[in-house]
């Protein structure tokens, strides 16, 4: 089953004459593990904006083609609905954690959902489990090392149920055994099912799960 659908997609942000993104064209099948790859500059941060609906609706610019998740096209769609749909873990955890505490921070997205409070507890605990962070709950998310932190972005994610799991260079500042961690955490995730768009300069960590790469370069 096609999960992910990018058809023909071209991208300028605004201001810029020149596409980052030049009639990119991807199929995902569910469950799937990719693993993208490419130069710096090439463009791979700029499709996870796409794959999450902040391109268009918080960047602007011009947008051309589309991407379907589930048959959902992102940018017809508000971004806290395609946030029902896709997870995003950024490169810098501090970008995406904006409480005062661990457990606050996992059971933010769920109450902007409008759940009811046990649902949200009950997400939170199990994001908190599966990442095993359960101890950290009452941690202020700025006093965490970086692995810490980078568990606790990707457990916020996980709370919203995402069917598909979008992560820009995860493991960039962590040590290598943190970055090992991490992905082993990704891979066991993705074994329960759930799709995972891992984009890595770390090759060597990640090649070895993917069942799909994608090579960017250039836009292209």
């Amino acid at each position: 089953m096609e999960q992910v659908v990018v058809e023909d997609l071209w991208y300028s942000y605004p201001g810029c004459s020149e596409p980052v993104l030049k009639g990119i064209n991807l199929k995902i099948e569910k469950g799937s593990f990719v693993l993208v790859a490419g130069p710096s500059g090439c463009g791979k941060t700029t499709l996870c904006r796409c794959f999450n609906g902040l391109i268009p609706h918080f960047y602007g610019g011009s947008l051309k083609g589309r991407v379907l998740v589930e048959g959902v096209e992102v940018a017809s769609r508000p971004v806290y609905e395609v946030a029902k749909l896709v997870g995003m873990v950024f490169q810098e955890p501090e970008d995406q954690l904006v409480c005062l505490s661990v457990e606050r921070e996992v059971a933010f997205g769920p109450e902007n959902l409008g759940l009811p409070r046990e649902e949200v507890r009950d997400r939170v605990e199990e994001a908190l489990a599966a990442l095993r962070i359960a101890h950290l709950r009452d941690r202020a998310p700025f006093e965490l090392s970086g692995g810490e932190q980078q568990k606790v972005a990707l457990a916020a994610a996980l709370a919203l149920k995402p069917k598909v799991l979008v992560l820009d260079e995860p493991t960039s500042n962590l040590d290598p055994a943190s970055a090992q961690e991490f992905i082993n955490l990704l891979a066991g995730l993705n074994r329960e099912g759930l799709t995972v768009i891992l984009v890595e300069h770390r090759l060597d960590l990640a090649t070895r799960l993917a069942n799909l790469a994608v090579l960017m370069d250039g836009g292209r």
